[in-house]
């Protein structure tokens, strides 16, 4: 399979960041220290001119904004909702699949920083929803927040594998989607309707129950209740597969969306890995992000290559990501 790794950033206003400046950029050949120009997935604009252009230095980063919170649901004693009061353009920048910001207290340190996923967006508002799972120390900070909020963003690569979302057109998809990993999966089913595709949703309440079934219903998407992720080893049961397997071939699924843990990105490429007509595969960036920016180094992975990626910042095909995972 070939690899082609593509920025996130690259084009955006963010471009050139931090990696350009200590000969680290994920695309430019010429600002990892080569002699030639080698651009495999252009963007429209050549990084290394905009580099040289801005007198060889980044270009002003993303800050964190004092916001406010206008609407706190609790959803379980683990798991509430927040809309939070952005800036419009802001708002607008979010309003795709994959968008998510960074989220913490104002009266704790940057290093509080909380990646959550943009489940809802109103441009005309300014507004964003999140729901948020507590977790860990950094979530936990975050739990008894009513007023106010500090966010950073806005950044895209919440999924891997967005190319075929965006381009998907007059087709019918099936979306997977489990405990907080629904959130995700709600801007994909949006996207994937305005552009004239039939959606199927399979939700499984996991550890954070069912909170998207209302948004998906609006959306005019089928929805099916099935578990995803059973035992002790974290499979997805034989009923289910068989169920998905059904409705790829019955269906002519073109796409196939999971929204979850690793455990079920890595059951479900192994599962359309097996079948004969393979439909596209997309998923959400579980990876561990600390930064966003590609410098922290937290959320680097290693291929079945050998080759180490920046999951926060590249975007490529997700079978490349399991593929070195699982049995075939």
């Amino acid at each position: 399979m070939l690899k082609i790794l593509d920025c996130i950033d690259a084009g955006s206003e963010y471009c050139p960041c931090h990696l350009a400046e200590t000969g680290e950029c994920i695309m430019c050949s010429q600002l990892q220290g080569k002699t030639f120009c080698d651009c495999r997935s252009w963007k429209g604009v050549c990084i290394y001119q905009e580099f040289t252009n801005n007198r060889y230095q980044k270009r002003e980063q993303r800050q964190s904004k004092l916001c406010h919170i206008l609407h706190r649901e609790e959803v379980s004693e683990e798991l509430f909702i927040l809309r939070i009061k952005t800036h419009k353009d802001m708002a607008r920048e979010l309003n795709v699949p994959g968008a998510y910001v960074f989220l913490r207290s104002s009266e704790n340190a940057d290093y509080y920083d909380t990646p959550m996923s943009v489940m809802k967006v109103d441009e005309h508002e300014g507004t964003i929803t999140t729901a948020l799972q507590i977790r860990g120390i950094k979530t936990k900070a975050l739990k008894n927040l009513n007023e106010q909020i500090e966010v950073r963003g806005p950044y895209w690569n919440g999924i891997m594998g967005l190319k075929y979302i965006k381009g998907l057109r007059g087709s019918k998809v099936l979306l997977v989607a489990r405990g907080v990993g629904q959130a995700s999966a709600l801007p994909v089913a949006k996207k994937l309707v305005i552009s004239g595709n039939k959606v199927t949703v399979i939700l499984d309440k996991g550890s954070s129950g069912i909170f998207t079934e209302t948004y998906f219903n609006e959306l005019g998407c089928n929805i099916v209740h099935k578990p995803l992720l059973e035992g002790k080893g974290f499979k997805i049961p034989q009923e289910t597969l068989e169920y998905m397997k059904m409705r790829i071939q019955e269906d002519e699924i073109k796409l196939v969306f999971s929204g979850g843990s690793e455990r079920l990105h890595e059951g479900i490429a192994e599962f359309l890995l097996s079948l004969q007509e393979k439909p596209y595969f997309t998923c959400s960036n579980d990876a561990k992000f600390c930064c966003g920016e590609g410098i922290c180094g937290s959320c680097h992975i290693r291929l079945k290559d050998g080759s180490r990626i920046k999951t926060c910042k590249t975007q490529l095909n997700p079978f490349l990501l399991y593929e070195g995972r699982i049995n075939l």
